[in-house]
């Protein structure tokens, strides 16, 4: 709002506006009625605030959330433009598998009776009861740190969930069995989408507005979902006449639907670090000493395969577990040493931090074990560490290039793992703090870590 100011013909007016991509409003005081009243037209007589300004304003209010754009992510309408063409194609498709489903109940058909299809869609709804039970146990901690790589998982579960129903009249096999499997599939979408989405969201509100987010996307949704009613009701009594016809409108639909979601979650910046994300940057920063920006990260992230799905990866072949159980990790690091000595060692080695690291070269494991009230930056300054272990070991084993202002001095290639792994430690907490702070000036958030660690802490 601009303060109060006087104009040439000495009326007292202010100007204000609602956020900042609504119109202006302009009031000046009207000395006959005591107050100040808006000024709806300008100079020549022409109305400031047009009916297009008010359906906008209208809109604006009903379908995003309030204080757009300020209160949601940079990124918010490219995601949502991509999800909103998403959601169309999956609506038309899932209109022409359901035809599909309801010719395989014997809709129509003198012997189907009301029983038989009864028990075939309970049978069907209880193995996607179980089914998101058993895959929201194995996998719902992945969700918040994958967040893109599961979301497009759910999408093609979906589509295969779609393409399974269209397929169950011509399949030779019980159509009871396709319809258990499609619901399994579709069990994993509402898990793997349901979970993922509200990750998403968490990203998106920027002003402590996750239900407002959440519920304008469904309002968004809703009206998609409606319009792609109508278009089912106009095209379904053409197109299903056609087998042809059909199936190129499903597949079309799929294409689409595909294609929209890999932009949508390509579209998404997210200033947290998960597995991938955090490698490309330690990738970036020893290999170049400069931490890359959010969206060339977020862009160069990949999608379909690589570390999202490849449990403990870790690069040059090395698999590294945060979080583990010491005993385990001492078992696994043992060697013809007695496990006494490996304990005592790595006691020794990290008896100020939060955090342990056993490691075994031979077997190209790392375990980061963690005590209880770990934060989130050691829990980063660990993964670096590690990382720094990995360059060196390769260093010294192999003769991999490395900068000499990371190559931890007095390594050789004859020491035992946990001397190779004490020299690196020292030097990685010199050179951490640098790194750190490239971090947050390119405006990554390192206390906002998803590392899918396990729940071990030592005592």
């Amino acid at each position: 709002m601009k303060s109060l100011m006087k104009t040439n013909d000495g009326a007292l007016l202010y100007q204000e506006r609602k956020g900042s991509t609504a119109c202006q409003k302009t009031y000046v005081y009207q000395k006959s009625a005591k107050t100040f009243i808006p000024v709806t037209v300008d100079e020549k007589g022409r109305n400031t605030v047009s009916i297009k300004d008010h359906i906008g304003e209208w809109l604006k209010d009903v379908f995003l959330p309030r204080g757009y754009p300020e209160s949601v992510s940079p990124d918010y309408l490219q995601y949502q433009m991509w999800d909103t063409i998403q959601a169309y194609c999956s609506s038309i498709a899932g209109a022409l598998s359901l035809q599909a489903t309801l010719t395989g109940l014997g809709v129509g058909e003198e012997a189907a009776t009301p029983l038989a299809a009864t028990l075939t869609w309970l049978l069907k709804d209880g193995s996607g009861m179980v089914a998101s039970i058993a895959f929201a146990h194995w996998r719902g901690s992945q969700l918040d740190c994958n967040s893109k790589q599961w979301r497009l998982f759910a999408d093609v579960a979906n589509d295969l969930g779609h393409l399974l129903k269209l397929l169950g009249p011509l399949l030779p096999v019980p159509f009871l069995a396709v319809m258990c499997v499609s619901a399994v599939m579709m069990a994993l979408v509402g898990v793997a989408g349901g979970g993922t989405r509200a990750a998403l969201t968490s990203h998106q509100a920027r002003r402590d507005n996750m239900a407002d987010v959440s519920a304008k996307d469904g309002s968004q949704e809703t009206v998609v979902n409606l319009i792609a009613l109508f278009t089912s009701l106009t095209i379904l009594p053409i197109i299903t006449s056609s087998f042809m016809l059909t199936w190129m409108t499903f597949v079309l639909c799929v294409v689409f639907h595909l294609l929209a979601n890999y932009w949508a979650v390509r579209a998404v910046k997210m200033e947290s670090l998960n597995r991938p994300r955090l490698l490309y940057v330690l990738h970036h920063w020893f290999t170049g000493a400069a931490v890359p920006g959010i969206e060339e990260t977020n862009l160069s992230e990949p999608l379909l395969f690589g570390a999202a799905f490849i449990p403990n990866y870790f690069p040059y072949g090395f698999r590294t577990m945060l979080g583990c159980s010491f005993h385990w990790a001492l078992e696994c690091c043992r060697s013809n040493e007695d496990v006494m000595t490996l304990y005592s060692s790595t006691m020794d080695t990290f008896t100020q931090e939060n955090y342990l690291l056993c490691t075994s070269l031979k077997r190209r494991q790392i375990y980061i074990i963690y005590r209880p009230g770990i934060t989130a930056q050691e829990e980063l300054e660990a993964v670096f560490m590690a990382y720094l272990y990995v360059l060196n070991s390769n260093h010294i084993s192999e003769g991999s290039q490395l900068s000499a202002e990371y190559v931890a001095e007095g390594l050789s290639t004859t020491a035992p793992d946990m001397e190779v792994l004490t020299i690196v430690k020292r030097h990685a907490q010199k050179i951490f703090p640098t790194f750190l702070q490239n971090l947050q000036e390119k405006g990554w958030l390192p206390d906002k870590l998803h590392m899918a660690a396990a729940e071990w802490r030592l005592l």
